[in-house]
């Protein structure tokens, strides 16, 4: 009978110690597998064009839904989303959801999402945000300037610029930006912004 409980207490010993082991080391290998991840692939991955080298990013300024002046420099030393947009464009409509989930992963961190609404009036531009929930920052660029000066042709675009100001990547068309290859790609952005 003593046998058969301590054989019991060491199974049960030794059961708790795989399990901690089993833990500790698939959070070793999510943390390799960030290390090790190769955004170029993350970029083709996602059906971005990397940008390389990378290009410095215009500076512009446009106005919010607020009324305020919003210019690109404000910015600085944050990684920013820079997405060319209209309400009336359903492919614009459909990755509207999964940049408010970017958005809300990220928000607190050195990171800005800046939607560019292209020659629309700011109430029916309000009123889209309200209507489907968006949270993140949008500019409108009632003129199309600044779509131009960016060589938009087609919405929607989406730039990554980096920390430093630079354009390293460009997307035409929607993407599901609320997945782990998006993620990791911002995540790896973020990882080279130097603090102040």
């Amino acid at each position: 009978m003593k046998l058969r409980k301590r054989s019991t207490v060491v199974l049960v010993l030794l059961i708790a110690i795989s399990i901690v082991f089993l833990y500790l080391y698939l959070s070793y290998m999510k943390e390799k597998r960030v290390e090790e991840v190769d955004y170029g692939t993350l970029f083709s991955s996602l059906g971005i064009q990397e940008i390389t080298p990378p290009l410095k990013a215009p500076d512009f300024t446009l106005k919010n839904l607020e009324g305020f002046s919003v210019s690109l420099k404000d910015f600085a030393g944050k990684v920013v989303f820079l997405n060319f947009w209209a309400t009336w464009c359903g492919p614009c409509r459909d990755e509207m959801p999964s940049m408010e989930k970017l958005w809300q992963r990220f928000k607190e961190e050195a990171f800005v999402i800046l939607a560019v609404d292209l020659r629309e009036e700011k109430e029916e531009v309000n009123s889209f945000m309200k209507d489907y929930g968006l949270t993140f920052p949008v500019l409108l660029d009632s003129r199309g300037e600044v779509g131009s000066m960016f060589g938009v042709r087609a919405i929607p675009t989406t730039y990554l610029i980096d920390s430093e100001g630079r354009i390293v990547g460009k997307a035409l068309g929607a993407r599901d930006w609320a997945n782990e290859d998006a993620f990791d790609l911002i995540e790896h952005l973020l990882s080279e912004t130097k603090p102040d």
